[in-house]
């Protein structure tokens, strides 16, 4: 599919590029990401593993994991197999969704599915539902896309995000173990 012709279905579920987000709080915008939210973006990221590292150790960034982190959301954005959206509340983004295309090996069945690698929203406006109008319109983007289905990844200690994810419908599937090969 080209990219014009993507943008363009994108428009029509996002509204000529965004959309009032139905059932928030804050009458937040939800719109694709553009290179110019590169910084906030950058900032919600790093707030988002500051979190991630505080419940578990093991998931931290490099020291120097920013700048590799924003040439793959650059990469991403260029992407016509993937989607970046962004929430917008009173002009500031408060949070975003990064979603692409997968196929699984030849071996299973179903073809293709949509993954989210991705969601942050900001500490200051949680619990307002972004996050569900986010992963909502990002589920419209996968439809357009014919996916099957949608599989993430959740942290194992962070109870809240499975807490969020089983909200919005999502089931067990798979569980991803962790055996360390040297001593700590």
């Amino acid at each position: 599919m080209s990219s014009t012709t993507r943008k363009a279905k994108l428009e029509i579920i996002l509204g000529k590029g965004a959309m009032e987000a139905q059932g928030t709080r804050d009458n937040c915008t939800i719109r694709r990401a553009v290179p110019q939210d590169m910084d906030v973006l950058t900032e919600l990221w790093e707030e988002m593993m500051r979190f991630h590292a505080g419940l578990d150790a093991r998931i931290r960034p490099a020291p120097d994991g920013t700048h590799p982190w924003r040439e793959y959301m650059q990469n991403i954005l260029e992407q016509e197999d993937a989607c970046v959206l962004v929430a917008e509340a009173k002009g500031r983004v408060v949070g975003y969704i990064v979603g692409y295309m997968q196929t699984p090996p030849p071996v299973f069945q179903p073809a293709r599915y949509g993954y989210v690698s991705d969601i942050c929203v900001a500490a200051d406006t949680r619990r307002r539902g972004i996050g569900r109008t986010l992963f909502e319109h990002l589920v419209a983007w996968f439809q357009e896309q014919e996916a099957d289905h949608v599989e993430l990844s959740v942290a194992a200690r962070n109870t809240a995000a499975q807490a969020f994810w089983r909200k919005m419908g999502c089931q067990d599937y798979m569980h991803r173990l962790w055996y360390p090969l040297s001593k700590r």
